[in-house]
């Protein structure tokens, strides 16, 4: 039995360090952008993000992308 993959939906989203909180814990914040194109290729995503990470005043820490899809029987 073969199943397939549909794809759905993807967003990016970008993780930044927001400094620190008042127990000296680091404070971590994500940006979430919906609507990614889902044959958007990897290298694209990460350069757009790279774009958005340069507009940032604070230090961009990682960078991923979350996908979803439907899987279906083939």
């Amino acid at each position: 039995m073969a199943v397939n993959k549909e794809p759905q939906t993807s967003k990016m989203i970008i993780t930044i360090d927001n400094g620190v909180n008042a127990k000296g814990q680091p404070v971590q914040r994500q940006r979430s952008y919906k609507n990614v194109k889902v044959s958007a290729a990897d290298a694209d995503v990460y350069a757009v993000a790279q774009g958005i990470a340069d507009l940032q005043t604070h230090a961009v820490i990682g960078i991923s992308r979350q996908d979803e899809g439907n899987l279906v029987n083939a």
